[in-house]
């Protein structure tokens, strides 16, 4: 099951509830906000127009279902493009709570559509069943590990790499490592 953002609440539910939260954050001295694990543009569009009337810098960060789909079925080329325009303040967009192994197709399609600086930070790769409320492994032998993955994301042209569910300290060991790799090599 994929969280697709479609929530029981309109727009202008929808603002409201970002709306005071967003505020908080940024008079607090928030450098910069982040809006991750988008699954729509409904509720991206409306974040982003709030981070803008606060003059606040931010990233926008989706969820995605495969190697082109936001969660509830746009293609993220849409999305990167529809943002890529008439919003001074958005810093960086990206992907997080995905499946590793879609990451690098993703990177390639908002590079298409964006000339934005790309985030990522997928899953570790387990896979979550929200029934009983768990994460278990996928063995899949053609699966890399994270800093392989890591290391791919950063020749596709990621400008920033992490991680998201299930990842721990010897993932981001990794993605430390991969960096260094990729810094060698280029």
């Amino acid at each position: 099951m994929v969280h697709t953002g479609n929530y029981d609440i309109d727009s202008e539910g929808l603002y409201k509830f970002h709306r005071r939260r967003t505020e908080l954050l940024h008079e607090a001295g928030a450098d910069l906000l982040l809006f991750e694990t988008q699954p729509l543009m409904r509720e991206v569009m409306i974040e982003a127009s709030i981070a803008e009337e606060l003059g606040a810098d931010y990233w926008i960060s989706f969820s995605c279902k495969d190697g082109q789909h936001v969660n509830n079925g746009n293609l993220i080329s849409d999305c990167a493009k529809q943002l890529s325009k008439g919003y001074p303040h958005l810093r960086m967009i990206g992907v997080n709570c995905t499946k590793p192994e879609y990451i690098v197709s993703l990177i390639h399609e908002l590079k298409a559509a964006t000339t934005l600086p790309i985030a990522v930070y997928p899953n570790s790769g387990e896979v979550y069943d929200p029934v009983s409320k768990t994460w278990s492994s996928e063995s899949s032998e053609n699966a890399l590990d994270f800093g392989a993955y890591a290391l791919s994301y950063m020749k596709a042209g990621a400008s920033a790499v992490g991680g998201c569910c299930t990842t721990v300290e010897k993932h981001i060991l990794q993605v430390v490592e991969a960096r260094k790799k990729f810094l060698q090599e280029g």
